[in-house]
């Protein structure tokens, strides 16, 4: 950091080229001048001092490995540490820290060590027969929903693993699961129905939610749903390989669906099954293939990431660009580690 004398004009005339931000406090037409700067910071609000990025580079979070290809070629030589799960489904995180799947056919909720993937608990849900499939887990408020091909969804608790409730949908084919306006809505993407299922919560204790309605969407096959907030998030159509978004409007009973972009790649294999956008709001898409592609906001394919023998379903990314992937049709949940330092 350098000090110099002058007004604020004449601090940003000299700091054009040179430096990233500075400081200009006007009362004493003196300035501090960066050349450097953290990517996490803080402000703090000071009367007559102003606060100027000459470069246009801001500071942010986001900016982290902004370089697709530098990000993509550490994640191939990332640490990888795979284990064999029976025909796991999705990848959560919960407030415990723990890594968590669901077994499709065999009902069972494991919960991993997120670092060495070990397992920590596996549970059988209950009154469940075998084979019956259970094809989405999400976490909320320190419970654990999850769907399948039938009716109810089973809540349990995470801090005793016990079930405390079942939500009847009235529907079938659950494959995505979300909650809005903090766990007042939920809603549901039926792919067998072709439709979104809205569910009321009357309860907190007991959990209970109640069918309010139901929206039928244009495409097949409604999967992956990613929440970005309480009036706004995406959709995928499985088969057609299509990315849509909703809105909310100003009627409770009806969103407005919005055809986004197509992200079939020309392959005929597989469907969108997930998506997860990152913090540079590119969206990864998963399709049950050896192939996660990339793209951007406006629906440019950005690139890929290619594991072999690896047929992905879910991707989590978290800080760092550390990644799980869940791997369901040979069985392995994978944990990637490109140790980058943000």
């Amino acid at each position: 950091m350098q000090e110099m004398n002058g007004t604020c004009d004449q601090c940003l005339c000299t700091s054009q080229f040179t430096y990233s931000a500075l400081n200009c406090f006007e009362n004493h037409n003196t300035c501090q001048l960066f050349q450097t700067f953290p990517l996490s910071y803080h402000l703090e609000k000071t009367r007559n001092t102003r606060l100027y990025f000459p470069q246009q580079v801001f500071p942010n979070l986001s900016q982290c490995m902004s370089n697709l290809n530098s990000l993509l070629n550490q994640l191939k030589m990332a640490n990888m540490t795979i284990i064999n799960v029976p025909n796991p489904r999705d990848a959560i995180i919960d407030d415990h820290g723990y890594l968590v799947t669901i077994e499709q056919f065999t009902n069972q909720l494991t919960r991993f060590d997120p670092t060495t993937l070990n397992t920590i608990s596996r549970l059988s849900l209950p009154n469940i027969p075998q084979g019956v499939e259970k094809d989405v887990v999400t976490y909320f408020n320190g419970s654990y929903y999850i769907g399948g091909n039938s009716d109810p969804i089973t809540v349990i608790d995470s801090e005793n693993l016990t079930v405390i409730s079942n939500i009847t949908t009235s529907s079938s084919g659950i494959r995505g699961l979300i909650f809005l306006q903090n766990g007042q809505t939920m809603i549901v993407a039926s792919c067998a129905t072709s439709s979104l299922i809205f569910l009321n919560r009357t309860s907190i204790s007991p959990i209970t939610y109640t069918y309010s309605f139901s929206q039928l969407t244009s495409f097949v096959c409604p999967h992956a749903v990613w929440r970005v907030n309480d009036t706004f998030f995406y959709v995928t159509s499985y088969y057609l390989k299509l990315l849509y978004s909703f809105t909310a409007t100003n009627t409770n009973a009806q969103w407005n669906e919005n055809f986004l972009f197509n992200v079939s790649n020309g392959n005929e294999l597989g469907g969108a099954a997930r998506v997860t956008i990152d913090n540079l709001n590119r969206f990864w898409f998963a399709y049950e293939t050896d192939t996660i592609w990339i793209y951007d906001q406006v629906g440019t394919q950005l690139s890929n990431l290619t594991i072999p023998n690896s047929a992905i379903f879910d991707i989590r990314i978290m800080n760092n660009y550390l990644m799980y992937l869940i791997v369901a049709k040979t069985n392995q949940v994978i944990r990637l580690d490109p140790n980058i330092q943000c």
